[in-house]
């Protein structure tokens, strides 16, 4: 299970899978992280946002990424 990241982070590693963080989509306090055609919503409230283990999870799966990636250093 991965830890919770911040925002910031979490966009800089899948940034080198292609896929790309809307903020100005899905609501008010929230953003989307989009690749091709394939969507996942996460509440932002700003950059140093947390994102919790299991929208991680969800992020890893909608993805199909690797399970290690919010792992690695």
């Amino acid at each position: 299970m991965p830890k919770a990241l911040e925002l910031r982070k979490v966009i800089e590693l899948l940034k080198n899978y292609g896929i790309e963080f809307y903020s100005k989509s899905g609501g008010r306090h929230s953003g989307k992280f989009i690749k091709m055609g394939k969507s996942f919503p996460v509440k932002a409230h700003g950059m140093k946002t947390t994102i919790l283990p299991y929208a991680l999870k969800g992020l890893i799966k909608k993805f199909e990424l690797p399970s290690d990636i919010f792992n690695r250093k």
